[in-house]
């Protein structure tokens, strides 16, 4: 098993805490940011308010972070383990059993709406981030993600697998992300993250996207 917060060892400005005390210090710290940033830009929550909706000293922040900038760097970090290992369940579920096309959509999507939605904070403050500096630490995981869906969701389709099928069908997952990043920077739109039927429109306009008749494109 591997020991609490291991992803943020080595993590440049975090200091692991030795005791079990100093543990739950730092996860309350990092739940308190969780929580805050789901109603909060992130230039708007000071350390101050971190530690008092933790209910610790700043003197404990400072103890675990040099800075707010490595404390929202950890955050980031934590995101992406826990994006790394739904990717690999999800991956994992599509291999271990036969599925319908519809069927495998429907779950892809519902897990990727849960997933933006316990996450919403980080990820919402993530987006405005990359609109300013650039920075994106979720790019090339989930381009990975892609590159291993894309595939067996193409192996489902009736039609059979394609260069083009497999081609609509990135561009499907690039609607579908697109939807989640406009719910997250605009808290909502016709359904919020919280909303079950985002998660079913999403799937419906997956599907019949790439069940369309494919025609072939002219140079």
């Amino acid at each position: 098993m591997k020991p609490p917060l291991s992803e943020l060892e080595g993590h440049r400005g975090y200091v692991a805490p030795r005791y079990s005390r100093g543990l739950r210090t730092t996860r309350m710290l990092l739940e308190s940011g969780r929580r805050l940033l789901r109603q909060h830009p992130l230039d708007q929550v000071t350390i101050n308010q971190l530690c008092a909706h933790a209910k610790v000293t700043t003197g404990a922040f400072y103890s675990r972070f040099d800075s707010k900038e490595s404390y929202f760097k950890a955050l980031q970090t934590l995101v992406l383990a826990e994006l790394r290992s739904a990717i690999a369940a999800r991956i994992e579920l599509l291999d271990s059993r036969p599925w319908g096309l519809r069927e495998a959509l429907e779950m892809l999507t519902r897990n990727t709406r849960l997933w933006a939605y316990r996450h919403e904070g980080v990820l919402r403050a993530s987006l405005i981030q990359r609109a300013h500096d650039g920075d994106d630490p979720f790019k090339q995981l989930n381009q990975d993600y892609l590159e291993q869906a894309v595939p067996r969701i193409a192996r489902l389709h009736p039609a059979g697998s394609s260069p083009a099928l497999e081609l609509r069908i990135r561009f499907a997952f690039q609607i579908m992300m697109g939807t989640l990043v406009f719910a997250l920077v605009n808290h909502g739109g016709i359904y919020n993250l919280n909303d079950r039927r985002l998660e079913q429109e999403m799937a419906r306009s997956f599907y019949q996207y790439i069940t369309q008749e494919l025609e072939t494109e002219q140079p």
